[in-house]
């Protein structure tokens, strides 16, 4: 029962303190909120690399110009045959004509008209598991018997993988330093708004205190801080993803299908960050006291 109310009386006087001391716990607030944005800002870069190489890796398809000299039963077995290679995912079989109907659709209508005969091939696209299996499938692919080339475009495939990886990584690092930043920048606020309580803390501790008991009303507020500035930060990212989003689409004609869905992956963001804003608070306030009590 004593363990009770002891832990009502921390949870009163930590909300207790969050409107008392106004100035100090609004730049608390303000220090959360800006920090969190950065690491929210952080996680919708990360997810945003995801869905573009997810969306590169099924566009890129190896092209497999089939032999004119095969047969049907040929062309069939060939695609038995790609279809068995490890990594592939999808194998679509196309013929001349219809390559020559998608021509006619990027070119000019005529394009029947220009020349003798259909030039193109009957061939097949063939779709991977990840963008780094391409080249291993291409190879393997272009020994096939009844194959007469096989090809990814001019696509850049390894500059392209090489890029996406270095941004990864990139990213990773500037996580890291953002959450570092974060415990620091919010562990001094909150150490200055501890030091404008120091007399309460004095008092507390002469009266026999335990050292416990006077961080649990800090460490509290540095919880209610965090959530607070989460709530705020992940209500900023979402219409600041949805407003440049959409200027991206109306000035620069983006493709949508580039880009992270706002839904549900905004919800998943701001559940992270109201997990980390509350353990930052928690960690900020918990580093701030002990520092004072030392």
């Amino acid at each position: 029962m004593k363990w009770i109310r002891t832990r009502i009386r921390h949870l009163r006087d930590g909300m207790r303190n969050l409107f008392r001391n106004g100035w100090m716990t609004s730049a608390s607030i303000v220090v959360m909120s800006l920090t969190l944005f950065l690491l929210g800002t952080f996680f919708v870069l990360v997810l945003n690399i995801n869905q573009l190489t997810e969306t590169i890796e099924n566009e890129i398809q190896v092209r497999v110009m089939i032999d004119p000299l095969a047969e049907v039963s040929d062309e069939r077995g060939l695609g038995e045959e790609i279809a068995e290679i490890d990594n592939v995912e999808k194998v679509v079989y196309r013929s001349a004509e219809d390559e020559l109907e998608s021509y006619q659709e990027v070119i000019t209508e005529d394009f029947d008209v220009l020349v003798d005969k259909n030039p193109l091939n009957n061939m097949y696209l063939v779709t991977v598991n990840s963008a780094n299996s391409l080249e291993e499938v291409t190879e393997k692919v272009q020994k096939l018997k009844w194959v007469q080339s096989a090809n990814i475009g001019s696509v850049n495939l390894e500059g392209l993988i090489q890029t996406i990886e270095i941004m990864r990584y990139a990213i990773a690092i500037l996580g890291t330093i953002f959450i570092l930043i974060a415990i620091l920048l919010i562990s001094n606020t909150i150490k200055m708004t501890i030091q404008s309580r120091s007399r309460e803390i004095e008092i507390m501790e002469l009266v026999g205190a335990r050292k416990s008991y006077i961080k649990a009303p800090f460490v509290i507020e540095g919880g209610s801080v965090g959530i607070i500035g989460a709530a705020i930060a992940s209500t900023i990212l979402y219409f600041s993803y949805q407003a440049i989003l959409g200027l991206a689409q109306e000035l620069l004609a983006f493709n949508p299908d580039y880009a992270m869905p706002i839904y549900p992956n905004i919800l998943y963001i701001a559940g992270v960050l109201i997990v980390l804003g509350y353990i930052l608070g928690i960690l900020a306030a918990k580093r701030a006291v002990n520092k004072f009590l030392k």
